[in-house]
Parts: structure tokens; sequence; C-alpha cells
């Protein structure tokens, strides 16, 4: 969780499907981790939702590197060690 590289913040009207997060991911988040880590070194974070871990997004996610989440790990919620 960094304020210095925050990504783009993305409206999405529909149900977040496997290929719709995939479109969002290819067509917003490569572009931006392009830019921002132009050596290759920016680490994307994503959470265990049911369409981060379709087997289409796990066989694309080798474009770059995703920290691995444990699931329901609340040590890895940055909003609510925000508020402590």
């Amino acid at each position: 969780f960094s304020w210095g590289t925050l990504g783009p913040i993305i409206l999405i009207e529909q149900s977040l499907t496997s290929v719709s997060y995939l479109n969002i991911v290819a067509d917003q988040v490569h572009p931006f981790m392009a830019t921002v880590f132009p050596a290759g070194d920016g680490v994307y974070q994503q959470d265990n939702a049911p369409c981060h871990k379709g087997r289409i997004v796990e066989e694309h996610s080798s474009d770059f590197q995703v920290m691995s989440w444990p699931p329901n790990s609340p040590d890895l919620n940055p909003i609510k060690h925000l508020w402590s």
C-alpha cells in the first residue's frame, strides 16, 4: 500500500467477472505499471476475490509480479491499520 504509486480509480458499473477484471487489468493496470515501473520491478496487489482467481486471470498473471495474499488475512488490510 503506497500513496506514491497509487493507481487510477476505475468505476465499475456491472458485476465483476474474471473476464471483465482481466480487461481492466489489461487496459488500465498494465499501462500504469509500465509507466510507473519501467524496469518491471513494481508489485501488483489484489485480494482473493473470485474474479481475481479465475483460470483466465491466472494464465495472464505472469505478465507482472503479484503479491501473494492469504485468504481472509486481517494483517494485510491497510484500511484497518490506517484507522488503528
